[in-house]
């Protein structure tokens, strides 16, 4: 028996040995998990947008728009006393380097990216400073000639790292955002780069150090954005000219065809040129060629020749990629240290490649993801940026290059951090990519079939791919693109020095834009401003869902804003679509366009473009009356103000209709358009209860069917891989004697939280909230909340207009505003997604109907909306 035992013992002991041994005949070995170094795979919006803030919360915390004295240390606040004393308040990085040029730039891309502008917000503030501080240091310097001071460089640059870099940035800054003060500043350093720094006989930027006609790599980054950017704000030909020529020029002497990389010197009188391929040189030269074309005009007889050689320096730079996703210090030497910013740049300058159509996204795709998976790992916790090469010279030996120190406090790896950060979420939006057989795959090259239009208004100067809007451009189905206006806008053309002819359009009444579209997501992005005067707009889409909200700018301020809005048809599949009711089918929603209306107290719309995105996370909404978009005034929900809450990251797709139940929004096939195109990661938010709950075909029991619907939309919704979120619907206005509110909706709030927690998903709690916002208004204010108007307050309205039910402008925001809270309190995947400027909102203490403003749109109708 013992011997028995024994036997059992070894062959169950064996079979489990055999069964731990992974052999190809028992285990799929190419489904092994590899031990990559850094991550792998798709990077993360939230991921990237998270290193984004973290960056930018450091700097901003270290790098200080203030003066001092640097005998007493005391803040100097008055800059017409500025003298030889006066220093730059010491931070971990410096103002006025060219480091900080790409810095500034880095959170102009980031703000435009995310929509948060908190990262603009960080350039302007600083280079409001820059010029506010100069005239002072002007005046000191006619009293004290020739004494040196802080801000010396700048008036005075000596050297191409001076002006170039910081030019390109305040350029940028001023197309967004007109800074009072800094013409002159732009001025002096293109003046600079232009006619005096020293250059060969030929026109090639040079300089005479190490040695005499000296041509160094970083000049092309320090130069050409400069011109390529004033060309274009100018509309002067000639910085274009002068620009293509460094770049061809530089090329021809220092760019080796056979690797597809530049030598980072090279010196006139030497008959051999050392071959050093530093890294960060190559980014400058790879970033110079990518913003040069952005917007050098495509008929340049040059623009196919800087083409040309990009895609060739991209192929070089894909062959010297590590395994890691960095790139080498010297890149054909892979014994050198692995190195930060150069690799940041070339993920910038790649992944803006494949987004503007210049290279195969299927080709460098996957290979920028895994460089911005390495950046990412090189960005701590406090919001610095490790593996950086300091400053450098030029060597004509590999030890200088090998032996570089790397420091966290080296500036040139911020700015490259942020400009990779920000064009990867683009990319990412953009591009289709995932995990197929174990291996990053770009599936789509999204830069081939994603469409850009481009509007300006009134003449102007012919901007290549632009198309011209004037008052005469009205809607027309040949054109497929117009303006539509019961009274047309009027162009108003302004004179501004340094600057091409800028024109906007105005009007005192709301007027809108319409573009032919496909169905889907579109990223629009709109100027707005006046050089010489205020204005205020306020954008809605389509069937007036509020994307922008009373965008004021100052006296000579410019500023560009990004949205993301949803296009959308009944179509379902070929033989399927929604079934729509009579009064649904000529609603702005459903045509075969986008349609943008501008007001405000006045509105300037100077220029409009318009991107397929792809790929963003989508917030479905299936509700009644009080979440869809009503078409019209004076009706409103809390669904169509939502948009206005959102970063351009995620887009709110709103199905819900009036009049709509749990099971007539099945059976009018709304739920199957939406799970027709809801992927993985998306939300479905889901308030219905006011309908469920009246009598007829359309009745639930709040804890039995209706609970079982609920579940049956969560069930659908997660075979999907989607998120649902379920929404208490808010109490109708009614009061008892007390001015309580009075529950009209029976236990169906309680059945949803109840379903909510047995389900586990979230459950926002509006009908708590509306609860504490209706008895904070009061019995008589919460009809400024609802559909409550005297007789004559809309063209023929001859009775009055008294609806407690359904919400006027103003409830609505205040509904929306809930909704928000409910995210931040009960979605943090998601709360990551609200702007993060709004203000704090407590339902106890609303804003006063008095001070909220939002300009009604010109399409009224008193008839009552379905459902009650």
């Amino acid at each position: 028996m013992k011997n028995l035992i024994t036997l059992i013992l070894a062959l169950v002991s064996a079979y489990f040995l055999q069964a731990q041994k992974q052999t190809d005949s028992n285990t799929p070995l190419h489904m092994l998990q590899p031990a990559y170094q850094i991550p792998y795979g798709r990077p993360d919006v939230a991921g990237i947008t998270q290193v984004l803030e973290t960056v930018h919360t450091y700097l901003d915390r270290n790098t200080f728009p203030e003066l001092i004295d640097k005998n007493t240390r005391h803040p100097v606040t008055d800059y017409s006393k500025t003298d030889g004393n006066t220093i730059f308040k010491p931070g971990d990085f410096r103002l006025v380097s060219y480091e900080w040029g790409v810095t500034y730039a880095g959170m102009l891309l980031a703000g435009e990216i995310t929509g948060d502008p908190r990262y603009a917000r960080y350039t302007t503030k600083r280079l409001k400073f820059l010029a506010d501080i100069r005239p002072g240091f002007v005046a000191f310097e006619e009293q004290e000639p020739g004494v040196r001071h802080t801000f010396y460089s700048v008036l005075h640059p000596h050297a191409l790292d001076d002006c170039g870099s910081l030019c390109a940035a305040m350029i940028k800054a001023q197309k967004q955002e007109a800074i009072p003060g800094l013409e002159p500043v732009i001025a002096n350093f293109i003046d600079y780069i232009s006619n005096k720094e020293f250059r060969l006989k030929d026109g090639t930027l040079a300089r005479n150090r190490p040695l005499p006609n000296t041509i160094w790599l970083d000049d092309l980054f320090m130069s050409v954005p400069a011109l390529a950017q004033m060309g274009a704000y100018t509309d002067d030909r000639k910085y274009f000219d002068d620009a293509v020529k460094q770049v061809l020029q530089f090329s021809r002497r220092m760019f080796n065809y056979e690797k597809g990389l530049f030598m980072h010197g090279w010196v006139q009188e030497m008959e051999e040129h050392p071959q050093f391929h530093w890294a960060r040189a190559n980014g400058w030269a790879l970033m110079t060629m990518v913003e040069l074309l952005e917007v050098l005009p495509a008929d340049h007889p040059g623009y196919g020749d800087v083409l040309e050689l990009l895609r060739r320096h991209i192929r070089g730079l894909a062959n010297t990629q590590s395994s890691e996703g960095f790139w080498h210090q010297l890149l054909d030497r892979p014994d050198s240290y692995l190195e930060t910013s150069a690799t940041a740049i070339y993920t910038y300058s790649i992944a803006r490649a494949i987004n503007r159509g210049y290279v195969d996204g299927q080709v460098y795709g996957p290979m920028v993801c895994l460089a911005w998976n390495a950046v990412a790992t090189k960005v701590n916790e406090h919001g610095q940026v490790e593996g950086t090469c300091v400053g450098t010279g030029m060597g004509f030996d590999p030890a200088f290059y090998y032996y570089r120190p790397v420091n966290v406090y080296a500036a040139h790896g911020y700015g490259p951090v942020l400009l990779a950060g920000a064009e990867m979420i683009r990319l990412l939006k953009n591009h289709n990519l995932k995990i197929n057989d174990s291996a990053l795959m770009l599936y789509d090259n999204g830069s081939a079939h994603l469409k850009t239009w481009k509007f300006h208004a009134g003449e102007g100067n012919k901007i290549p791919g632009t198309i011209h809007v004037t008052p005469e451009t009205t809607w027309s189905e040949e054109k497929g693109y117009g303006l539509l206006a019961q009274k047309i806008p009027i162009a108003v053309t302004r004179k501004v020095k340094n600057h091409p002819t800028f024109t906007f359009l105005t009007n005192d009444q709301p007027f809108a834009f319409s573009l032919a579209v496909p169905e889907g997501r579109y990223a629009v992005t709109v100027t707005l401003g006046d050089p010489a005067g205020v204005s205020e707009t306020t954008v809605k889409a389509e069937s007036r869902r509020l994307m922008l909200e009373n965008v004021y700018t100052a006296k000579g301020e410019i500023v560009t804003r990004t949205f993301i809005t949803d296009v959308r048809t009944p179509r379902i599949n070929p033989t399927e679509q929604i079934r729509l009711k009579p009064r649904e089918l000529n609603y702005l929603n459903w045509d075969d366009k986008l349609t943008l209306e501008f007001s405000g107290s006045r509105p300037a719309l100077s220029s409009l473009e318009i991107t397929e995105v792809r790929d963003l996370p989508v917030i479905y909404l299936a509700g009644n009356s009080t979440v869809t978009d009503q078409e019209e005034e004076p009706w409103a929900s809390w669904g169509q103000m939502f948009p206005r809450f959102l970063k351009p990251e995620v887009v709110v797709a709103n199905y819900a209709e009036s009049g709509e139940s749990l099971l007539s929004f099945k059976r009018e096939l709304r739920l199957q358009k939406i799970l027709s195109l809801i992927q993985p990661g998306d939300w479905l938010f889901i308030e219905f209860a006011h309908n469920d709950q009246k009598p007829g075909g359309n009745h639930l029991d709040p804890f039995t069917t209706y609970r079982e619907e609920l579940k049956f939309y969560i069930g659908e919704a997660r075979k999907k891989g989607a998120r649902p979120v379920l929404v208490t619907s808010m109490h109708r206005r009614r009061f008892d004697e007390s001015g309580k509110i009075v529950n009209s909706l029976e236990e169906f709030p309680e059945a949803m939280r109840q379903t909510a927690m047995e389900e586990k998903v979230p459950c926002i709690d509006i009908h708590a909230m509306s609860k504490t916002l209706f008895e904070a208004l009061g019995p008589e204010n919460s009809k400024k909340a609802f559909v409550h108007y005297p007789p004559n307050s809309f063209a023929g309205q001859t009775q009055p207009l008294a609806d407690d039910t359904h919400f006027s402008n103003y409830g609505a925001y205040l509904l929306a505003q809930c909704v928000v809270k409910g995210i931040g309190e009960s979605v943090p995947e998601l709360a990551a997604s609200l702007l993060s400027d709004l203000p704090p909102f407590d339902p106890a203490k609303p804003i006063p109907f008095e001070k909220f403003r939002l300009p009604r749109s010109i399409k009224y109708n008193t008839l009552h909306p379905a459902g009650n």
